[in-house]
């Protein structure tokens, strides 16, 4: 199975794994469950087979794999009277907070998500520090380093997927349970659910999606208490529910796999690395194509008033060898984050805090140069 990023542990900084049978045990995964040939599916199908370990789970209100059948896995479902819809939203409410999209968000965002400690881990080990440590006092210095070494015994195995796959099971799961009870109408399930389909396009296939999941589920139990000796012991709950959905001809066993239409990008969301730390305001942007898709540099940029519609820093970038033609075809641009398209240039960081009104470009020996700049018609 493809290693999703491979690194020199000599070049790595600040790099100190505690030793654990824990990564060992999450590799029997790819060794006890090959990745079958992938079958094309719905993006309905897929949004409910990111849930496989929610439907595992007993949740009141919502019927289990044994009462919902064969579907269970692949369809989203719904609370079947008014009493099912009122437990499974007591328990919502009672175990975790929930009772409408914004605590829901809130609930997820606080105490589910720990990719984003992952990436900041990440920027230490790789000479990168997304901050100073020296902005911690004493004792969030020491506890970051405890939960820093604790995860780095993953990063070998995982690389730039880190705990996504945790993340994603986890709040995908309680994404289900508020649209089975009405807490969530369609519209409000696909504007939260799509961003999930988004990062679960950074893996290939299941049995790497659940070994980022297992190593989420072992590093979110460390912090949030658990010690090692507790951790291993509670592992083999982790490793019995992925291996039942990854056994053949089961849920993800089946290899059922949504691939979201649309552009190619040059590189991957799992590849983006958080470069632009200490950005103040809207941080959205226009770039072409031709810098995310086809891989070029940035040849062309300025900044405009911003957009009302969008949170928008008011830069524009492109290649610069775009045609007319090429430009006035919305097809062949996208809103962007500004850090996404410093990952894919990352000479434009020192030209960002230019006033409105600012343009660049490079020149023959790749060097920006500020030039005259005249505001685009609407």
């Amino acid at each position: 199975m493809r290693r999703p990023f491979e690194a020199d542990p000599s070049a790595l900084r600040d790099f100190h794994p505690v030793q654990t049978p824990l990564p060992a045990l999450a590799q029997t995964l790819t060794q006890n469950y090959p990745p079958p040939p992938g079958t094309p599916c719905s993006r309905e199908t897929f949004l409910a087979l990111l849930c496989g370990i929610a439907v595992l789970r007993k949740t009141p209100g919502i019927p289990g794999p044994s009462e919902a059948g064969p579907n269970a896995f692949t369809t989203l479902p719904q609370c079947a009277s008014e009493a099912d819809v009122a437990a499974c939203r007591t328990h919502l409410k009672t175990m975790f907070g929930i009772t409408d999209k914004e605590s829901l968000r809130d609930f997820c965002n606080r105490e589910i998500r720990v990719h984003e400690n992952y990436l900041d881990f990440e920027s230490f080990w790789e000479n990168r520090p997304a901050f100073a440590l020296e902005e911690l006092n004493e004792g969030g210095r020491a506890w970051f380093c405890r939960t820093r070494d604790f995860a780095a015994q993953f990063y070998p195995l995982l690389g730039r997927h880190g705990f996504l796959g945790w993340d994603i099971s986890e709040c995908m799961g309680h994404l289900r349970a508020a649209y089975a009870c009405g807490l969530l109408q369609r519209e409000e399930l696909d504007d939260l659910a799509g961003f999930w389909l988004q990062q679960a396009a950074t893996f290939e296939n299941w049995t790497e999606y659940a070994l980022s999941l297992v190593c989420g589920a072992f590093y979110w139990d460390f912090r949030h208490g658990a010690d090692n000796a507790q951790v291993e012991r509670d592992a083999a709950l982790w490793m019995n529910l992925t291996g039942m959905l990854l056994s053949k001809e089961s849920a993800w066993g089946s290899g059922l796999w949504y691939t979201p239409p649309g552009k190619q990008y040059a590189i991957p969301a799992a590849d983006i690395r958080p470069l632009l730390c200490d950005w103040e305001g809207p941080a959205g942007c226009i770039a072409s194509d031709r810098i995310t898709v086809d891989g070029c540099r940035v040849g062309w940029c300025y900044r405009e008033t911003p957009s009302e519609n969008y949170p928008d820093s008011g830069w524009r970038f492109f290649a610069g060898d775009e045609s007319p033609e090429y430009t006035n075809d919305p097809d062949h641009a996208g809103i962007y984050a500004l850090n996404t398209i410093c990952n894919s240039d990352p000479d434009i960081l020192p030209l960002l805090r230019a006033p409105v009104g600012a343009a660049f470009c490079r020149d023959s020996k790749g060097v920006f140069r500020q030039e005259r700049f005249t505001p685009p018609e609407d």
